[in-house]
């Protein structure tokens, strides 16, 4: 320990009495580290700064919940705008649907007697251009198959790839009614407004497809041509009637077939009323329809004329109509004929694809229900005959018949158009026997390809109106008597 007052090297030295130096110097001299300005030294922009900073926040609190009581106002008001302009265009389009339904009304006869005015004329025009068109087909056509099979083996791959997914998304759109929800309100008031929007459009384009594309009350020359099935049977070999009991044919079959023959057609003929034959009459019209036409009243279809119904119950390999049995037993309460079709896609198996369209017909012997439909069409996706020769398109077609003959007894109806046969089954003449469902458009009278002699059925546009259908429609005309439609169902 040191003495009282004296000093050792450890103590800090004593500021003098007498010093006039401030504190904050000999603090920064002692403390040199310290920068100045430092916590303590705010200089007035500091201050004001920090003053502005605090004023702004306490504004921003106190303006918050004036600026959300606002910003709900203006959606409140937002929300009763759109309310009232939605009111607003139902009550208009309720008042311009009875006025424009009535201009539609009024329109028609003046359509009608342009349409008839003009139809000699294109008549004219076609069969003049007919020869022409005729012969730059056939010129066209080994190129364009060349083409066609040369990109069929790269598109054909393309679409097995994409195939699955758009099957699954088909599937998937008919049960949620299209790609989005609307609400009823929402939706009446849409169908109303493009209904009006569209109502004399589509009376000018409906009856001018119709004026060209095939008569509803006689679509062809022959439709006043079969007044008795003795008539039918002499001059048209082509449509589908059996000879009369006790007539010979002339044929050379064996007798077994013959008698097989003969009794199938004696129990045809003891389904089939003079009464039934006569209700339907001579050249029966029809319709097909699939899960696009949506809900249907059969009802009213039945009481415009309509006598027969193909509805879509399958495609190719794993696409089942989901509305076909609804769709299929409404025709035939109705009291309608019903047959099923298949859109064939020959990329698969013939027999799983026809097995695919019996089981969802099931077994049917009401005597109402028309032969299996095999559907050949080019495909959707590239157009072409799927990527395959004309002989691999033949031996899947006879693959798919041949299983509906032995699975049901009948004769399977083959759908196809003439250029498709001309294109992708080379006019093969095998498939005579079967009764050929013709599409062909804008003709009066088509060509049938082929071995056959004559079409069974004619669908002549699609693009027909039907009472009870929302929408276009496809509009056949069976060629034959009502017994020989009759003849046809099981």
């Amino acid at each position: 320990m040191n003495p009282p007052g004296q000093n050792t090297p450890e103590e800090e030295p004593r500021e003098s009495v007498g010093s006039s130096e401030p504190a904050d110097a000999t603090e920064r001299r002692t403390s040199p580290e310290r920068p100045p300005n430092a916590p303590g030294d705010e200089t007035f922009r500091q201050r004001a700064a920090r003053r502005t900073e605090r004023f702004a926040h306490e504004t921003a609190e106190w303006a918050r919940p004036a600026a959300q009581r606002t910003g709900d106002r203006i959606v409140r008001l937002v929300r009763r705008f759109l309310a009232l302009l939605a009111t607003l265009t139902e009550r208009a389009v309720q008042w311009l649907s009875p006025r424009m339904r009535r201009v539609h009304e009024r329109l028609v006869p003046f359509v009608e007697r342009a349409r008839d005015g003009l139809s000699p004329a294109v008549r004219r025009v076609r069969q003049w251009l007919s020869p022409a068109v005729e012969r730059l087909a056939e010129w066209c056509a080994p190129a364009a198959r060349k083409v066609r099979q040369r990109l069929a083996p790269a598109m054909e791959r393309a679409r097995t790839r994409i195939e699955p997914h758009l099957s699954r998304l088909r599937a998937k759109l008919p049960a949620t009614g299209g790609r989005h929800r609307v609400s009823p309100r929402a939706r009446s008031v849409q169908l109303t407004a493009a209904a009006t929007a569209v109502g004399v459009l589509a009376i000018i384009v409906g009856t001018a497809g119709q004026g060209t594309g095939g008569q509803t009350t006689t679509p062809a020359a022959h439709t006043v041509d079969i007044p008795s099935q003795e008539r039918t049977q002499a001059d048209d070999p082509g449509v589908l009637s059996a000879p009369a009991p006790g007539k010979d044919d002339g044929s050379d079959k064996s007798s077994g077939k013959s008698s097989e023959g003969s009794e199938r057609q004696s129990r045809s003929e003891s389904r089939i009323s003079p009464e039934a034959a006569a209700a339907i009459g001579p050249n029966a019209s029809g319709i097909d329809v699939s899960n696009h036409n949506g809900s249907i009243d059969w009802n009213r279809v039945a009481a415009s004329g309509q006598q027969y119904a193909f509805v879509l119950a399958t495609d190719g390999g794993n696409f089942t109509n989901p509305m076909f049995q609804q769709q299929f037993q409404g025709a035939k309460d109705a009291g309608m004929l019903a047959g099923a079709y298949h859109f064939g896609r020959p990329n698969g198996s013939a027999v799983a694809q026809a097995d695919r369209l019996m089981n969802n017909m099931g077994s049917v012997n009401d005597g109402r229900t028309l032969p299996p439909v095999l559907d050949l069409e080019v495909s959707p996706n590239t157009g072409g005959c799927y990527g395959k020769t004309t002989g691999q398109m033949h031996a899947w077609t006879q693959a798919f018949l041949d299983r509906v003959k032995s699975q049901t007894g009948q004769q399977g109806i083959v759908y196809a158009s003439p250029s498709f046969w001309s294109n992708c089954m080379d006019s093969s003449q095998a498939f005579a026997d079967n009764p050929l469902w013709l599409a062909s458009y804008g003709v009066s009278q088509p060509s049938v390809p082929g071995g056959w002699s004559n079409y069974s059925f004619w669908q002549y546009t699609n693009k027909g109106t039907v009472p009870g259908i929302s929408g276009p429609v496809d509009m056949n005309r069976f060629q034959g008597s009502g017994s020989d439609l009759l003849r046809l169902t099981k």
